[in-house]
């Protein structure tokens, strides 16, 4: 059966985007429509030694894929020594780039990377990038060595990108306040590798203070170091930040250090998140609890708006920190409630049955120490209240809570994937 060229390109854009290499192998007439159809090109990923030493297979990639917006991954392994080809290609390009994914060894060769591409080819003004949308800059380990340090190349990277919404940088490398780069940033990453000791919490509040549309702010650690709780700190800045709607950081750590400084208004969805990257939960002390969960009692002073609260493998919850979460005194507005990976004791659950009447979602995944009488406790006494309504519940996780407690608590609210 004949099939025009323009419904096998159409299939062939449907399939995953290392298909390529497979495609050219099977027949000639398979090679000559993914040579002639751009949009199967545009993912480039650049991360082998011998892509550097040899870039002819980069130029054949960029022809095929004519004028189409790029996303591009640049990935230096170490022991290259000779970027330059490489980044001569690059950029020529970076009109199209639509995504830009840099990911170095040590700190230094972001400079090396953005004086070559980010720049202008006299340097003195940003190489223009009118269709990026996302740029993620991480870093494997620590280094003193800057390439360049009487110039800061974050300064007019990549200038004007009017479409850069997502901004991940690590804190090893981070944007001066003055880069043009945040004005029109919406999301903004700190992303901490493993060998990343701290960030710098003044630092990392000016540049978040500099990005006027800020929406979304993550932090992402590894270790739990706090200059709160080495030096006593109780910061006294306060950066306020009028557009924040969502918040996601590892704790503890420095992230709690720099969600303890900002005040945001219109703040609705705050997540905790105890686990790290390298899918261990955090070790919590003594020190990391309280941390925790003074920082969660300060949170709605500064937050009065929050709707939705995700605490991910926050060890401890005590008995006193889950009826204040509950409490219609301070999370006023909370809404929706998602606990996983706790080890919140029944006691410290029920003690909050009947508060918090704006609530009507809770989640509660992987919590060992919660018993179905405790649930059933729980949804009785909000029952009782007049604080169930349209309340929804979703139990996954917890060995405690079987299938004949949740058939109970399902005669006073929804429970979730479950029908009886």
């Amino acid at each position: 059966m004949y099939l025009p060229f323009e419904v096998w390109s159409h299939v062939f854009c449907q399939l995953p985007n290392n298909s390529q290499t497979q495609l050219m192998r099977v027949c000639q007439f398979w090679r000559d429509i993914a040579k002639a159809t751009p949009q199967l090109w545009t993912h480039l990923h650049i991360g082998h030694t011998h892509q550097f030493d040899d870039p002819t297979g980069l130029w054949q990639w960029l022809e095929r894929s004519g004028s189409c917006p790029l996303d591009v991954v640049l990935k230096i392994p170490l022991g290259v020594t000779d970027l330059r080809p490489t980044l001569v290609l690059l950029h020529s390009q970076v009109r199209r780039f639509r995504v830009l994914n840099i990911a170095v060894p040590t700190p230094d060769i972001v400079d090396t990377i953005l004086s070559s591409i980010a720049l202008s080819e006299g340097k003195s003004n940003g190489n223009t990038a009118p269709l990026l949308e996302e740029l993620c800059i991480t870093i494997d380990e620590m280094s003193n060595r800057r390439a360049d340090e009487d110039r800061d190349y974050f300064e007019d990277a990549f200038y004007p990108s009017p479409r850069l919404r997502r901004l991940t940088i690590s804190p090893l490398r981070m944007p001066p306040p003055s880069s043009k780069l945040l004005s029109t940033v919406s999301a903004f990453m700190i992303v901490s590798g493993p060998d990343d000791q701290v960030t710098p919490v003044e630092g990392a509040l000016n540049t978040i203070a500099a990005i006027p549309h800020l929406k979304y702010l993550k932090y992402s650690g590894y270790h739990s170091f706090s200059f709160q709780t080495s030096h006593s700190l109780d910061y006294p800045r306060v950066e306020v930040l009028p557009h924040l709607e969502e918040v996601d950081v590892t704790v503890p750590g420095c992230g709690l250090d720099i969600l303890q400084c900002l005040e945001a208004p219109t703040l609705r969805s705050v997540r905790l998140d105890g686990s790290r990257e390298d899918g261990q939960a955090e070790d919590w002390d003594d020190e990391g609890v309280t941390n925790v969960s003074a920082s969660l009692k300060r949170l709605p002073q500064r937050a009065p708006r929050i709707q939705r609260l995700d605490l991910h493998s926050i060890e401890e919850l005590r008995a006193d920190t889950c009826e204040w979460l509950f409490s219609q005194t301070d999370f006023a507005h909370l809404e929706e409630l998602r606990i996983e990976g706790s080890t919140m004791t029944d006691g410290a659950f029920t003690q909050s049955s009947s508060l918090g009447p704006c609530l009507h979602r809770l989640e509660l995944i992987d919590c060992e120490d919660i018993t179905g009488n405790a649930l059933i406790t729980y949804i009785e006494a909000r029952q009782l209240s007049g604080h169930v309504g349209d309340f929804q519940l979703l139990v996954s996780g917890c060995p405690g809570v079987e299938d004949k407690h949740l058939a109970e608590v399902s005669r006073f609210v929804t429970v979730e994937g479950v029908d009886y």
